[in-house]
């Protein structure tokens, strides 16, 4: 963008079309960069085991926990200053939950049992 720019200048542009200029082209770079980071992490999720065990539950409530700041912007600004600071973005209230709830439901190499205790399958 700063070679575009002195481009510009060089050849009598002024400092307004430059300026003007600037935001869409970093408004499509952001676009297909998250883009990119979406993509990826769906790829990722792909690969994941979803039966039998626990993976479902701690991706559907990591998301539902990190979409909460885009459904209701203030729901966090009853709770302390320290938990407002981690939970205000989405991404890391919602990656805090997934790494919490792996770890508890997840947490063991004994099938059948979780790491907050055993479970009885029924069948």
């Amino acid at each position: 963008m700063t070679v575009g720019a002195s481009v510009f200048r060089r050849y009598g542009f002024s400092d307004f079309l430059t300026a003007l200029l600037a935001l869409p082209v970093l408004g499509g770079a952001g676009i297909a960069m998250f883009g990119m980071v979406a993509a990826s992490g769906i790829k990722t999720l792909s690969k994941v085991q979803f039966d039998g065990i626990h993976n479902i539950m701690v991706v559907a409530v990591s998301i539902g926990v990190g979409m909460i700041t885009l459904a209701v912007p203030n729901f966090y600004q009853n709770f302390p200053s320290w938990a407002q600071v981690i939970l205000h973005s989405g991404i890391t209230a919602g990656s805090v939950t997934a790494i919490i709830l792996n770890a508890a439901l997840n947490g063991t190499d004994k099938p059948g049992e979780t790491a907050i205790g055993k479970q009885e399958y029924i069948g």
